[in-house]
């Protein structure tokens, strides 16, 4: 891992995170024209047509992992980077706000070459 390998993740990151900001604005979309069905006197059979909510909730399910694992792939990137310039793991764990166990998991996983391109 180096710092490019860093910087392609964050970019992954951003192409993940402006495809959730869409499929949001997508989801508040359907939501008003669901209510706005609703209040028009549209049954409830009338406003799944207007909504759809299995096509919501799937591309909102898909746009949240893909960050998950945008998130992840970066974490691990800055690690094994923090690492390599002499960064504490109890540092790591403060920097991010977690336990030091949980910052050692990810200092190990850093450092098994598990992070990869996506």
């Amino acid at each position: 891992m180096n710092r490019n390998e860093a910087v392609d993740a964050a970019e992954d990151l951003l192409v993940a995170l402006e495809s959730l900001r869409r499929c949001t604005r997508q989801a508040e979309t359907a939501v008003r024209r669901g209510m706005r069905a609703n209040e028009q006197g549209s049954t409830v059979d009338e406003v799944f047509t207007v909504v759809d909510p299995a096509v919501v909730r799937e591309s909102m399910n898909v746009a949240l992992k893909a960050v998950e694992q945008g998130r992840h792939r970066l974490r691990l990137a800055v690690f094994a980077e923090a690492l390599r310039a002499g960064v504490s793991i109890g540092e790591l764990g403060r920097v991010f706000g977690f336990s030091r166990q949980l910052a050692a998991r990810y200092a190990r996983e850093s450092q098994n070459g598990l992070v990869r391109s996506a």
